[in-house]
């Protein structure tokens, strides 16, 4: 039966795995679940979430705007 609860350090390894890689159907499955019913593991993923947002909208290229 633990195998199906997975625990709040296991969901927070999936959320970051989760922005490098395809999780599977099954971590996705397990991950949703929880995420269903902890307040806690809900907001760390929206916390993650914005940080993702915000770093693909982050300039690259070195321009300080010293021109």
């Amino acid at each position: 039966m633990e195998k199906l609860k997975p625990t709040c350090r296991e969901i927070h390894r999936l959320v970051s795995e989760g922005m490098d890689r395809d999780l599977t159907l099954v971590e996705r499955t397990r991950m949703r679940l929880h995420l269903m019913v902890c307040g806690a593991c809900t907001r760390f993923n929206g916390q993650m979430d914005t940080l993702r947002r915000a770093m693909r909208n982050f300039p690259l290229g070195g321009d300080d705007g010293d021109k």
